[in-house]
């Protein structure tokens, strides 16, 4: 656990993506060359970084916390989650090439033609929210976290192979009141298997489209690693 008297400054962690490919080569990203800072926390009288830089910036006086309902039926964790804040960020690279191995970082069909990286962000900002929604433990917290690569399946892909749906992402948990990590950068890899053919055409039927699977697989690897003691 870091001290949370030292941080008056910049925490920075930086990191490389690795190469993601699923064994019928039917989805791959694109290797991030150059590591990149993930979050800066800082005192609101710091001047902003750079614009080369991606950053996500929490000032506990510019942030409000909402509270977020919980089931019925809790989940026994350390924390509860009371405010999901996401990022993906403008480095990430869009494909909208119909080919089995788009060379990008987001591949995303479902939605209508538009923003992508606001609609990657809606997606994973709805998950984390159902995966941590039941969690009920004595600490109140802030989700941070910073998409790496989402990558889902073309048409021409999901009509023939499947493949894989990359989705990686990096994490903190910050204290509610203070906005400060009090956990170190949590890195997850939510992947999971991608239907293709007749297979995906049956799951569409059965409302199991590629949002749905992939939204509840990565509300099940969140709360499964909230359940758990998370890292310092």
């Amino acid at each position: 656990m870091m001290s949370m008297g030292k941080i008056a400054g910049l925490f920075a962690i930086a990191l490389t993506t690795t190469a993601c490919v699923s064994s019928n080569n039917a989805s791959q990203n694109k290797v991030s060359e150059t590591p990149r800072a993930i979050y800066t926390v800082a005192p609101a009288s710091q001047a902003a970084p750079t614009s080369q830089t991606e950053t996500l910036n929490f000032f506990p006086e510019e942030q409000q916390v909402a509270a977020v309902k919980t089931s019925a039926v809790g989940v026994a964790s350390q924390y509860e989650v009371v405010d999901v804040q996401v990022a993906v960020p403008n480095y990430l690279v869009v494909s909208e090439a119909d080919v089995y191995l788009p060379q990008a970082d987001i591949v995303w069909r479902e939605d209508p033609l538009g923003d992508r990286h606001e609609q990657v962000r809606t997606i994973m900002t709805d998950a984390l929210k159902m995966g941590t929604n039941a969690l009920v433990g004595p600490r109140k917290v802030v989700i941070a976290a910073r998409v790496n690569m989402f990558h889902a399946l073309t048409e021409k892909a999901r009509n023939t192979v499947g493949g894989k749906h990359n989705v990686q992402f990096d994490y903190v948990l910050l204290d509610a009141e203070t906005r400060k990590p009090i956990t170190g950068v949590q890195s997850m890899d939510a992947s999971l298997k991608a239907f293709g053919g007749s297979k995906a055409y049956r799951a569409m039927r059965k409302g199991q489209t590629q949002k749905v699977r992939i939204t509840n697989h990565v509300a099940s690897e969140i709360q499964s690693a909230l359940r758990a003691p998370v890292k310092g």
